[in-house]
């Protein structure tokens, strides 16, 4: 986004260092690009003139234009429009230095202020950078109303008196809108009702709809004060984001005992109650109706070394805010929100880094919408473990969805061995290759796997279709199998596929 200097921007901080009297008629959200000379080129609306009452010719040629007109005697009436006074001048030369540094003073700020968002600072930096500039106090207030961030320190002036008032004042200033409800729905920059010594504006933050925090922005009433108001605007949203950052990552670290035990209960299929478990999961930005991964981490030091199992867990929350990490036995979950995260395509980066750091391997679940899924989709992450680490013993990271298909197969022979589930065909055309010496067997498996199409099965044997036909006439004959059959072609490709598990 980029921000503009704006007129009662630039009023205010010339203000700082100059007298100013606004006319009737000053437009303090003009924006402005530059600054112009009398006659430097025609006038236009989006560069402020620096004119002098002396040398002047009309200002009705500057009707609509941003002026600062300096000079002006103190006993001539003020004139109308959209202008600034400057009664007394004495070195003409430094105002218009002054003016240039103060638009330069904008572009370093507002350089600064973007420069905070590319680099995900947490809240502090940013206004830490930013504060000086904007000539304000700064807080940011969790929904307990306790202070995450003040710029005043105990030390400073503090003229705004954040620190000179007792814990029960703050909390009278900060809840004067408890009775307005409306106000903590509000996602705009609003002024509180009353605040008896200067100006107190709040930018709520939002999570998932839910409020979070509120950003004060607190100075001296003045001439100027709306432009102290647009500043606090513009650092608003990237306020709100970058909090929401690193909030989500504060939250993950303070998961108390409450937010695990309910993990666990529900990794165990037990039931928590709905109201409980909501009031459970909004404690911390987590929904029902969210998204869900499970990640199952194997170490070999977990059940050798159980002490492993914290400093693991540990490390997981802190390399992924979305995770709620915990162990079972000696078995170590993460649990994953996908829908918190801004970015979920970059867990594989991140997620294979971690894996080589801590020298673990993890078998992840199919992502599903409802957190009443959980103990499926904990079973799922231990399949991918266990499949994976046989099949890719050299991988780090294994997701079920590669290895679906192994257990499918285990499961259709966990009761039955593939020879008595398999088509009856099957195993007399193996006897018959058994005692003959022919491919029979084979060549119906190909005509399977190829889709029981002649010509391709011929080719991926390498014979001719004559040949091919020949055999498959010869299947026919002894085995009375109708390959025309829906059901019989599809019993041939279950049986088939069962005899890869062996």
């Amino acid at each position: 986004m980029r921000h503009v200097m704006t007129f009662d921007i630039f009023c205010l901080r010339l203000g700082m260092r100059y007298p100013l009297r606004i006319c009737s008629g000053y437009t303090a959200g003009r924006h402005l690009k530059n600054i112009r000379l009398s006659g430097g080129g025609p006038a236009d609306r989006e560069h402020l003139y620096l004119l002098s009452w002396a040398d002047h010719d009309d200002l009705d040629a500057y009707r609509g234009c941003p002026v600062l007109l300096f000079g002006l005697p103190e006993e001539e009436p003020l004139p109308k429009g959209n202008i600034v006074v400057l009664p007394r001048i004495d070195d003409v030369t430094g105002l218009i230095n002054d003016c240039l540094e103060i638009f330069a003073e904008f572009g370093e700020w507002h350089e600064k202020l973007h420069s905070a968002d590319e680099n995900g600072e947490n809240p502090a930096q940013m206004f830490d950078a930013l504060i000086g500039y904007m000539q304000m106090e700064i807080a940011i207030v969790d929904q307990k109303n306790d202070f995450y961030y003040i710029s005043a320190k105990k030390e400073d002036a503090d003229p705004m008196g954040i620190w000179e008032m007792s814990r029960e004042e703050i909390q009278a200033v900060l809840n004067a809108q408890q009775g307005f409800p409306e106000s903590f729905h509000s996602h705009d920059v609003q002024a509180y009702p009353e605040l008896y010594n200067g100006s107190l504006y709040y930018h709520n933050f939002f999570l998932d709809g839910v409020y979070i925090a509120r950003l004060l922005g607190i100075f001296p009433d003045g001439m100027f004060a709306s432009g102290q108001v647009r500043l606090f605007r513009y650092v608003a949203a990237y306020a709100e984001k970058l909090y929401i950052s690193h909030y989500k990552s504060i939250k993950h670290d303070r998961k108390g005992k409450q937010f695990i035990w309910a993990m666990k209960n529900l990794l165990r299929s037990k039931k928590i109650p709905p109201q409980i478990l909501q009031d459970i999961l909004g404690t911390y930005g987590w929904k029902r109706d969210h998204t869900f991964q499970v990640l199952r981490f194997m170490h070999e030091d977990l059940r050798e070394n159980p002490a492993y199992l914290d400093f693991l867990c540990s490390s997981i929350d802190q390399q992924f805010p979305s995770c709620c990490a915990l162990w079972i036995g000696t078995d170590v979950f993460a649990i994953r929100n996908v829908s918190l995260e801004g970015s979920p395509d970059d867990l594989e980066q991140k997620l294979s880094v971690f894996l080589r750091e801590n020298l673990c391997i993890v078998g992840r679940s199919n992502e599903r919408p409802g957190i009443a899924h959980l103990s499926m989709l904990a079973d799922e992450a231990a399949d991918a473990l266990y499949y994976g680490s046989q099949r890719q013993p050299t991988h780090w990271s294994f997701h079920f969805a590669d290895h679906i298909l192994d257990h499918l197969r285990d499961a259709m022979t966990a009761r039955y061995s593939p020879q008595e589930l398999e088509h009856g065909a099957i195993g007399l055309l193996r006897r018959y290759d058994q005692a003959h010496g022919t491919c029979l067997e084979e060549t119906l498996r190909v005509f399977t796997a190829q889709r029981f199409s002649a010509s391709a099965a011929a080719h991926a044997m390498y014979i001719h279709r004559s040949t091919f036909l020949h055999r498959l006439r010869r299947i026919q004959e002894l085995t009375d199998i109708d390959l025309e059959d829906e059901r019989e072609r599809e019993w041939l490709v279950l049986s088939f596929f069962m005899q890869r598990s062996e």
